[in-house]
C-alpha cells in the first residue's frame, strides 16, 4: 500500500500530467477470492474500455537490493516491451516467472482485470536458485508468511524499495504516454478474454 501511495503522490506532484489518465486502487478481499478486484473489474469507476492496463503489486518483497524483478504476464502481453526497456534504464534485470507451476500470475488481483480483457502485470523482487536473494526469500516465507511474525519488525531494505518504486512510476508513465494500447500477443492463451471485450 505504501507504494501505491508514494508513486500516486510523485505524479499528483509531477508538472507533466501522463497522457492517460491512471487509477491508484486499493483492494481488500483478495485472499477471500479476489473480492475486491474483482467487484472493481465487473464495475469500474471509468468505462472499461477506457481500462489499457494494470500493473499489480502483491508482496513484492523488498527485503534484499534490487537486481532483478520477476515479472508474471510478461510473455503475455506487449507490456513486456514497456516492462524491458524500463528495467534497462533503471539497470534492472527483467525476468519471467521462475515458478510457473504455482500458477501465481492466476492467483492474485491481476487476475480480474486479465479475465476482462485487460493485459496485466505483476512484480515480484527477483533471485537466482542458490543465492543470497533466493535464501532470503525461501527464509521469509518459511518464517513470516501468514504467521504472527509479519509484522513491523519486517527486513524491508527500504533503498530497494525506493528504487522500486522509481522504476513502477517510470514504468506507469511509460505505458500510458504511449499512443499505441498495450494487447495480448497472438501466442497467449489470455488473448482470448481481450477478444471478448
Amino acid at each position: 500500500m505504501a507504494t501505491v501511495l508514494e508513486v500516486a503522490k510523485q505524479f499528483g506532484m509531477a508538472k507533466v500530467r501522463p497522457k492517460r489518465s491512471m487509477l491508484f486502487v486499493i483492494f481488500t478481499a483478495e485472499e477471500k477470492g479476489l473480492l475486491g478486484s474483482r467487484y472493481f473489474a465487473g464495475h469500474p469507476t471509468v468505462p472499461e474500455k477506457a481500462i489499457a492496463a494494470d500493473l499489480n503489486l502483491d508482496m513484492f518483497m523488498p527485503i534484499f537490493p534490487l537486481k532483478k524483478l520477476h515479472v508474471q504476464g510478461l510473455e503475455q502481453s506487449t507490456l513486456a516491451d514497456d516492462a524491458e526497456a524500463v528495467g534497462a534504464k533503471h539497470h534492472i534485470e527483467i525476468a519471467v516467472d521462475p515458478e510457473p507451476d504455482r500458477n501465481s500470475f492466476i492467483r492474485t488481483d491481476q487476475y480480474s482485470f486479465v479475465q476482462a480483457g485487460i493485459p496485466a502485470l505483476a512484480f515480484k523482487f527477483g533471485w537466482t536458485y542458490g543465492s543470497p536473494e533466493y535464501k532470503a526469500w525461501r527464509g521469509w516465507l518459511a518464517q513470516r508468511y501468514h504467521s504472527t511474525d509479519d509484522d513491523l519488525t519486517q527486513p524491508v531494505d527500504f533503498a530497494a524499495a525506493a528504487q522500486f518504486n522509481d522504476y513502477l512510476a517510470d514504468l506507469a508513465r511509460t505505458v500510458a504516454d504511449d499512443p499505441a494500447t498495450p494487447h495480448y500477443r497472438a501466442s497467449s492463451f489470455f488473448r482470448r478474454f481481450e477478444m471478448e471485450r
